[in-house]
């Protein structure tokens, strides 16, 4: 190698390195010292080298091109070049430098494809959280062009997480850390681990790393409620066999009472004229008690469906009729649009008819004087059938939509229901191999689809939970 010297002269910005030589080796070059403080620019005529502006100027070059470059050099000067280096190679071997640079553009490919197959979004921040480093996965996350990664600060990228900062504060105290949070530019929640570089690295940092956990947390959320659920199933399954026998009782004896309530010569006493009013309340009030404890057995204990050929339209005109009387009541019309022609569907009725009256219930809880509610059948094209309930009521916030099919849970005042109603319901439908299906907008009332299928499903135990699809 031949060295013309280094001269003094201050450089501003990026440093200029012009290469001369064999296509091949400047790439490998170009690969290693190109970066955004380094300007590399190829040359191809030789009588051109060196150019004045450039800071370094490289030519790779056989014996013979060197002893005319060197001449040429030697008679032209190097103007304001820095450094000029002529790297001669022996005919048929590269030049020691030349493999050297080889390797490690081979070495540095390599690490940029393994840092590339991650598939987390992955960067390195420099000290002031802008990003020296940063993978195409963070790109193809953030929906940006890759260039543009590079030297942007990690909140312009991210967005803002709530305080207090995690990348901040790894940045500021140089600690690992391992923590969930969300970002404002990103949709989910994130687990980031923080990994700062070592105090020895001579550019300080941090390696973080996000990867979505948004699921898996929502799976986790959704596991312990299930276990939460279960026991509390258990523990309302054994209060409510102890609380039915004296019910009965009361029930039973409430019953006599009214019956006895009604001889002429009781109702003759002043003091009695309460007496039969306060008994039928009594009365009324016990068998109330007594339905949320079937309903709340009927979550503890589901059975599997008994599955028969059965008729969906008689079946929506059954319960249909089982309520008609409460509508009228209530000045509520009910409305069938019932398909000409239903492919049968094997399904246990009992348990179906018993969801589909919860349904005309709630839609007439949610009606006021003069509502509308409508049951439709539908055949499906992928064998499945459809009953739909629509009222046009209050309608459900979006912020509950997604905890109506939860176990107790009700928008309902305290007393007027239990919060199970959905929730058997959901599982009868997911017990018969079908879904729920859930849309609502406030103001302007609720839709309830139950999608079955036509042939009989193996029938699993139709436990009630969260499976229900919500959709607004």
């Amino acid at each position: 190698m031949l060295d013309y010297g280094m001269r003094q002269n201050p450089v501003r910005g990026p440093s200029r390195i012009e290469v001369l030589g064999p296509s091949t080796t400047v790439e490998e070059w170009t690969e290693i010292t190109a970066g955004r403080d380094v300007d590399v620019r190829v040359t191809q005529v030789a009588e051109a080298f060196p150019d004045t502006t450039s800071d370094l100027a490289v030519a790779i070059v056989t014996p013979q091109e060197a002893a005319r470059l060197a001449a040429a050099i030697e008679t032209r000067g190097t103007g304001s070049t820095s450094s000029v280096a002529l790297l001669i190679s022996t005919p048929g071997a590269a030049h020691t430098l030349s493999t050297f640079t080889r390797a490690l553009a081979q070495a540095k490919r390599e690490w940029e494809q393994a840092f590339d197959a991650i598939v987390d979004p992955v960067a390195i921040l420099a000290a002031d959280g802008c990003v020296r480093r940063a993978n195409r996965a963070l790109a193809k996350r953030l929906d940006r062009p890759f260039d543009q990664l590079v030297g942007a600060h990690y909140t312009q990228l991210l967005g803002a997480s709530p305080p207090p900062d995690p990348v901040a504060g790894a940045l500021k105290d140089g600690e690992s850390l391992v923590c969930d949070t969300r970002f404002a530019a990103l949709p989910g929640t994130f687990q980031v681990t923080l990994s700062p570089l070592s105090a020895q690295h001579e550019q300080p940092g941090v390696v973080m790393i996000l990867k979505d956990v948004t699921e898996l947390r929502d799976q986790q959320a959704r596991l312990e409620l299930g276990h939460r659920l279960s026991d509390i199933g258990r523990l309302a399954g054994g209060v409510a066999h102890e609380i039915s026998t004296p019910l009965a009782s009361i029930a039973l004896r409430s019953e006599s009472l009214l019956r006895h309530a009604q001889d002429e010569r009781l109702l003759a006493i002043d003091a009695f004229e309460d007496f039969p009013r306060y008994l039928k309340t009594i009365e009324d009030e016990t068998f109330r008690c007594k339905r949320i404890i079937g309903a709340l057995l009927e979550f503890c204990r589901p059975r599997r469906p008994e599955v028969l050929a059965s008729d969906l339209n008689a079946l929506a005109e059954k319960a249909a009729s089982l309520v008609s009387d409460q509508m009228k009541a209530k000045q509520v019309s009910l409305r069938l649009q019932l398909a000409p022609t239903l492919t049968p569907v094997m399904i246990d009725a009992t348990q179906v008819r018993e969801a589909l009256i919860a349904l005309l219930l709630n839609a007439l809880d949610a009606c006021g004087r003069g509502g509308v509610v409508t049951v439709e059948t539908h055949t499906l094209a992928d064998e499945r059938v459809r009953l739909v309930v629509t009222d046009n009521g209050v309608g459900i916030p979006p912020e509950n939509l997604d905890k109506v099919v939860t176990p107790f849970f009700t928008t309902k005042p305290v007393g007027q229901g239990t919060g199970l109603g959905l929730s058997i319901c959901d599982g009868v439908v997911r017990a018969h191999g079908g879904q729920l299906l859930l849309e609502s907008v406030v103001g302007k009332g609720t839709s309830v689809a139950l999608e079955l299928p036509v042939h009989a499903m193996a029938a699993s135990a139709g436990t009630a939970g969260t499976g229900a699809a919500l959709r607004r």
